[in-house]
């Protein structure tokens, strides 16, 4: 008699133990893996373009060139004396020559009205930053605005 009601002790403080809950943990390291997934996105005139794997290439001139489409619109930046430049580094986007420039349906934004970018974080070998800027077309001088650009641990 006394093991059944050791038995059933045992299983009552068992079964009443709170199981640990792992799902929080799971996710924040899910989250820090999403978060060193690379990504450059905008919006213009509030439709959203993404492009996850933007080309970079600093030449021999120290000029950094960001490249990024989402097949419809392309968007260059284009940042002189890269090396020079830290975490926190603003550049303005509308000296001469122009720093930022928008394909869109075939027509070429290549003068840049005004604008910045902001680098966040200059890593080894990833960048993280922000950016807004206007440009038009040099024919009919239609310009059009790019808003809430964002790129994050794209790899240079």
């Amino acid at each position: 008699m006394k093991f059944i009601y050791f038995l059933v002790v045992s299983m009552l403080i068992f079964v009443s133990c709170e199981k640990e809950d792992t799902t929080d943990q799971n996710n924040n390291n899910n989250n820090n893996n999403n978060n060193n997934t690379p990504s450059f996105s905008w919006k213009i005139d509030g439709d959203n373009y993404t492009d996850n794997s933007p080309v970079i290439d600093i030449n021999s001139s120290n000029v950094l060139t960001i490249d990024a489409s989402d097949n419809s619109v392309d968007v260059r930046l284009i940042i002189y004396d890269f090396y020079s430049l830290s975490d926190g580094s603003a550049i303005s986007l509308n000296t001469t020559p122009p720093k930022a420039h928008v394909t869109k349906n075939g027509v070429y934004y290549t003068d840049t009205q005004n604008g910045n970018l902001t680098f966040s974080e200059i890593g080894d070998s990833e960048l993280s930053g922000s950016f807004n800027f206007q440009s038009r077309e040099l024919v009919n001088f239609q310009s059009l605005t790019v808003t809430d650009g964002v790129f994050s641990n794209i790899t240079y």
